[in-house]
């Protein structure tokens, strides 16, 4: 059976209760205004970021939002071997 392509362009609703999930409701805003600094924000990169992060480990936001900037191809193709190895 083929595999499913993942995408990773989450609603905002759907970012918000991901970030919920990983992190806890109390990082919910912190996140979401690092997540503001992404210069060109868009869904799918923002779902990118939330879903490298591992749970539990808000602190590399920060450093993939510093990718998403720099690089944003990796963050991408780094989302998408992450969602191969599961």
């Amino acid at each position: 059976m083929p595999r499913k392509k993942q995408e990773y362009g989450l609603s905002h609703a759907d970012r918000v209760a991901e970030i919920e999930r990983k992190f806890g409701r109390d990082q919910v805003e912190p996140v979401l205004e690092q997540l503001s600094q992404v210069s060109n924000p868009t869904d799918r990169l923002l779902g990118a970021i939330v879903f490298c992060a591992r749970e539990g480990h808000v602190e590399e936001i920060a450093g993939l939002v510093s990718l998403a900037n720099t690089d944003a191809t990796r963050l991408l193709n780094a989302a998408t071997v992450k969602d191969e190895r599961g």
